[in-house]
């Protein structure tokens, strides 16, 4: 482009040079017309010269604009590639989200069971545990939250305005639930404040598995001497139907 733009310069100072002399020669042209006749042959050349350059402006732009961007076609292959990526990779991740549940809910668990042990012998006061929805209701199959609480009026339920909260433990579950098996039927595990035991509240929590890429099943257990372990399903089968 400034070659051709070089060479229309040098052309329009050729016709200066050459149509004076050819002029003078045969004594036809005046000055003023010499001019017309220069810009009048020129003109054409120095158009077509604007015309490319303008030309390769717009696709030097277009050039630019497309290395900026992505075309179509390589904005379906991204997507499929990505979507083949996504589709390999989700069981393992889904099986390894389960396990870190499954660890998570056994040492949330084990925690506060030994709190609700230690806080009943230390403040010699009977301290309850249970499974509730609410955070006020216990119920045996409830998954929402583990409360610890100080049961004043003996109703075997949270109260905000008669019993002292000692925990409020929330579990967060996606792929599993739990369900809280203790003698007698009851709703709760009851921590004596005389010695810090569960007499007569043996039993365990029942961790039980809601999806397809979950394997975990135990039981959290507590024998009447406030013992806390963990066994395994293929050990001591966790019956999650029941």
């Amino acid at each position: 482009m400034k070659s051709l733009y070089k060479t229309s310069s040098n052309y329009r100072r050729l016709l200066i040079v050459v149509l004076p002399v050819s002029t003078f020669m045969k004594g036809m042209l005046s000055h003023d017309r010499l001019i017309f006749r220069i810009n009048q042959l020129y003109a054409p050349l120095h158009q077509l010269t604007i015309c490319n350059k303008r030309s390769a402006m717009h696709l030097q732009a277009l050039r630019a604009k497309g290395r900026n961007g992505f075309t179509l076609v390589e904005l379906i292959v991204t997507v499929t590639v990505f979507a083949i990526i996504v589709a390999i990779a989700t069981p393992s991740i889904l099986t390894q989200l389960t396990r870190m549940e499954a660890k998570r809910v056994k040492t949330q668990l084990e925690n506060a069971l030994a709190l609700a042990k230690a806080e009943s012998y230390i403040t010699r006061q009977d301290v309850l545990v249970c499974l509730s929805n609410d955070g006020i209701q216990c119920d045996r199959n409830s998954d929402n939250m583990l409360i610890l609480f100080v049961d004043k009026n003996g109703n075997k339920n949270f109260d905000t305005n008669a019993d002292t909260l000692v925990l409020n433990q929330y579990f967060n579950l996606k792929y599993s639930t739990l369900k809280l098996r203790v003698g007698a039927g009851r709703h709760y595990i009851k921590f004596w404040g005389d010695s810090g035991k569960p007499r007569g509240h043996f039993g365990h929590i029942k961790y039980c598995p809601t999806s397809t890429y979950n394997d975990a099943m135990y039981q959290i257990s507590f024998n009447q001497n406030g013992r806390v372990s963990q066994k395994l399903n293929q050990d001591h089968p966790t019956d999650c139907d029941g």
